[in-house]
């Protein structure tokens, strides 16, 4: 049988677990959708449609364009730019997760993986 300071031991763990799990759950960030206002490093989405996808002649990344987007989407060979290459076709509604980000000061968004880009 347990003593009465042990119940309350074990009540205030449990206590604490289940604190650590919402805040876990409430707190964790999740990406906005992309805007303007979007800040550099954030993790944003976008949604749209494949207009066009190119492979940089040096380097072997891929640069996508979507619809009803005003940024480019830039997936290095590292983060699996041959295999989306592959995989998406012009024409796939897509969802992709990236960071945003600046090269030749022009925005982007950086995907950091391929399971970043789904299709549907």
């Amino acid at each position: 049988m347990m003593q009465k300071e042990e119940k309350v031991v074990i009540v205030l763990l449990i206590m604490a677990a289940l604190s650590l799990i919402i805040a876990f759950f409430g707190f964790s960030s999740q990406p906005e959708a992309y805007s303007i206002d979007s800040k550099l490093d954030e993790r944003v989405y976008v949604e749209g449609t494949v207009l066009s996808k190119q492979m940089t002649k040096t380097g072997d990344n891929l640069i996508l364009t979507l619809s009803n987007l005003d940024i480019k989407v830039f997936v290095s060979k590292d983060n699996g730019a041959k295999e989306l290459n592959d995989y998406l076709k012009t024409g796939d509604r897509v969802k992709i997760t990236g960071k945003v980000q600046e090269y030749k000061n022009v925005r982007e968004i950086v995907v950091g993986s391929a399971g970043d880009v789904v299709r549907g």
